[in-house]
C-alpha cells in the first residue's frame, strides 16, 4: 500500500511541477515571439527607410567612405593629425569633420578618376589624353581641399586679428562697467560678430560645462593659431593667476593692439610703391610712351616719305 502511496505523490508532484513549468515557459514563449515580431516590423521599417532614400545614399555614400576608410589606413598619422588641426583652424567649413573631408578626397581621388578611365574605355578615347586627365584629378584631388582649407584658415586670421582690438575695447568698458570677465565674455558674444565672437562663445560653453578657464583659453589660442591672441590670452591667464586687476591689463592689451595695428598699416603703406612698380613697368609707362612717343614717330615717319628716304 505504501509503495502505491509513494508513486501517486510522486506523480502529483511531478505533474504539479510540469504545470507551472508550461505556464512560465508559456509566457517566456509568448514574450519571445512578440520581440520577433516587433524586430521583424523594425527590420521591415528599416529596410523600406533605406529603400525610399536616394541612390548616392544607398550605394555610393558607404562606398566612398569604404574608400576614405582605406586611405586613412595608408596616410601616415602625423599627415592626418596636421589636416585635422587645419580644419580646426579654418573653424570646419560647412561643418565638416575629418572624415567628410576624407570622403571628398576619396571621391576626388579614387571615384572621378575611375569615372574619367571608365568612359575613356567606352568612348575609345586618346589612351595618352585620358591618362593625363586622369594624374590631373589625382593632383587636383589631394591639391583643392588643403588649398581650399589653408585659404580659409587666412581669412579666418585676417578676421580675427581686424576686430580684435575692437574686442579688447568692449571688454575693458565692460569690465570698468563692473562686469566680471565672464560676463563681459558674454556681452562680445552677443554684441560683436564675426568669427571671434564664436571662439569666445565656444569659450563659454566649455566652461559652462566645466572646464577651467585657462584650458578653454588655451584651447581656444591654439585652434586659431594668432599670435596676437595667443599674448591676449596668456596675459589674461597670468592676471587671473597673479590677481591683478583685469581692467588694467585689458587696457594694455588694447594699446598694445592698436599699436600693433597701426605698425601693420604703416608696414603695408611702405610696402605698396614697391608693388606698385611691376604695374607701372609693364602697362602704365607703355601706355604713357604710346602717348607721349606716338605723334613724334608718326610725324617722322611723314617726313621721311615725303622726302624719299621711305
Amino acid at each position: 500500500m505504501k509503495p502505491v502511496l509513494f508513486i501517486l505523490l510522486f506523480t502529483t508532484v511531478f505533474l504539479l511541477v510540469y504545470i507551472i513549468l508550461s505556464f512560465s515557459q508559456k509566457e517566456n514563449l509568448s514574450v519571445k515571439s512578440r520581440l520577433k515580431k516587433i524586430a521583424r516590423k523594425k527590420n521591415s521599417y528599416h529596410f523600406e527607410e533605406e529603400l525610399n532614400q536616394p541612390l548616392y545614399k544607398r550605394i555610393l555614400k558607404p562606398l566612398v567612405e569604404d574608400l576614405a576608410k582605406g586611405l586613412l589606413r595608408i596616410t601616415p598619422k602625423e599627415m592626418i593629425n596636421n589636416f585635422e588641426k587645419k580644419i580646426i583652424m579654418a573653424g570646419q567649413p560647412f561643418n565638416f569633420t575629418i572624415k567628410e573631408w576624407t570622403n571628398l578626397q576619396a571621391l576626388l581621388i579614387v571615384v572621378l578618376p575611375s569615372l574619367t578611365l571608365f568612359l575613356g574605355l567606352v568612348k575609345g578615347f586618346d589612351p595618352r589624353k585620358t591618362i593625363f586627365l586622369i594624374l590631373i584629378q589625382v593632383l587636383l584631388g589631394f591639391l583643392l581641399p588643403n588649398l581650399f582649407l589653408t585659404k580659409k584658415v587666412q581669412d579666418r586670421k585676417k578676421e580675427i586679428l581686424k576686430f580684435l582690438p575692437d574686442v579688447i575695447d568692449f571688454l575693458t568698458v565692460s569690465v570698468e562697467a563692473g562686469l566680471g570677465f565672464d560676463g563681459a565674455l558674454a556681452k562680445v558674444v552677443d554684441k560683436m560678430p564675426g568669427q571671434i565672437a564664436k571662439e569666445f562663445g565656444r569659450v563659454l560653453q566649455e566652461m559652462k560645462m566645466g572646464k577651467p578657464k585657462k584650458e578653454a583659453l588655451k584651447e581656444m589660442s591654439n585652434r586659431v593659431g594668432l599670435p596676437d591672441l595667443t599674448t591676449f590670452v596668456g596675459s589674461i591667464i597670468q592676471a587671473e593667476q597673479l590677481g591683478v586687476s583685469i581692467g588694467n591689463v585689458l587696457r594694455i592689451q588694447s594699446e598694445q593692439m592698436r599699436q600693433k595695428r597701426r605698425q601693420r598699416a604703416q608696414e603695408k603703406a611702405m610696402k605698396a610703391p614697391i608693388k606698385m612698380l611691376l604695374p607701372m613697368v609693364f602697362f602704365i609707362f607703355p601706355t604713357i610712351f604710346t602717348v607721349l612717343i606716338g605723334p613724334v614717330i608718326i610725324k617722322m615717319i611723314k617726313v621721311f616719305m615725303n622726302q624719299g628716304c621711305i
